[in-house]
């Protein structure tokens, strides 16, 4: 056993003599300890109180948005080289009643942290199969729709269960579903991930590793994932138009995946210059301002059938 010590300090002062809210200072210090690492210690302030009061009431607004179906998706399309659709990623917004529009950013850590996120998690892969077998009776869906899964949603012990009930639902053949994992899903229990990843393939349900590059990334355990797909991150995209580092980062991946026999998209392309150079290098699917914003379900079966054929001209 290896013991820690998390230590919050709530200092008492002549306007502070209520040993509850000493207590209640003491606790908020000791968690902003745990984040820091454990084996530290913290002291109260008042920065401290106004953080984790904006948090809880994040928290409580989200779980109103969620019994009151605040949220909702939006797509954002994927293209091959030569502009043609091959694929769709769902992607969880939130417009809130009196503060706006509420970046996942901000939300989507909150929700891992407080468990929410397995209700979200049911909530957008149930929409997105729902969504994906209406664009599919329209002879819309080309490619498969792609999912985002948390850590939480994946090591769950029931999630392939759970998956396989969603599909029944909403009658979605299996070959038209992709879900993206992050590198550090799939590191935390490689052996774990290599069972799940290998039921899904058996399934028929693509995988792919979003992020790549930004988590620790291994060839090892990339040889051995049962994967089909990589995504490059959207910080190395950015610059590769100036930056030599960045593009040799993206041609490195692009020629990794290749040698792999693993699918290679590049996130983030808001650019022709950077879709000229990752195109050149070898990348084979494109996501991005460049070709299309995220956009609601009600916007994309139009831009399905109008925007294809100005695609091809690129």
């Amino acid at each position: 056993l290896h013991i820690s010590a998390s230590v919050g300090i709530s200092i008492i002062s002549e306007s502070l003599l209520q040993p509850e809210k000493l207590l209640q200072q003491a606790d908020m210090a000791m968690y902003k300890a745990k984040q820091q690492g454990r084996d530290a210690y913290e002291l109260y302030s008042c920065d401290l109180d106004e953080h984790l009061s904006k948090r809880v009431n994040l928290r409580n607004d989200l779980q109103d948005a969620i019994n009151r179906d605040q949220l909702f998706l939006e797509y954002q399309p994927l293209v091959d080289t030569d502009g043609h659709l091959c694929g769709l990623e769902a992607l969880v917004r939130w417009h809130h009643p009196d503060k706006g529009r509420i970046s996942p950013a901000e939300f989507i850590p909150v929700a891992e942290e407080t468990g929410q996120i397995i209700q979200i998690g049911r909530w957008v892969l149930q929409q997105a199969c729902k969504d994906a077998k209406r664009l599919m009776k329209e002879g819309l869906l080309q490619g498969r729709m792609a999912v985002n899964l948390s850590p939480m949603q994946f090591h769950r012990p029931n999630f392939l269960a759970s998956l396989r009930q969603v599909l029944d639902e909403e009658d979605l053949p299996a070959s038209y579903l992709e879900l993206e994992l992050t590198e550090g899903i799939l590191m935390r229990d490689t052996e774990g991930a290599i069972d799940i990843l290998n039921a899904l393939t058996g399934m028929g349900v693509s995988t792919a590793i979003d992020d790549f590059g930004t988590g620790f990334s291994s060839f090892s355990y990339l040889r051995e994932l049962p994967v089909r797909k990589v995504k490059i991150d959207k910080s190395f995209v950015d610059d590769i138009a100036d930056c030599a580092k960045d593009a040799s980062v993206c041609k490195g991946i692009i020629g990794l995946a290749r040698e792999l026999e693993l699918s290679v998209v590049a996130e983030g392309v808001e650019t022709q210059s950077q879709f000229d150079y990752l195109r050149r290098n070898g990348c084979e699917v494109f996501q991005g301002y460049f070709f299309a914003r995220p956009m609601p379900f009600e916007k994309l079966m139009p831009w399905i059938e109008l925007q294809a054929p100005s695609l091809e001209e690129m």
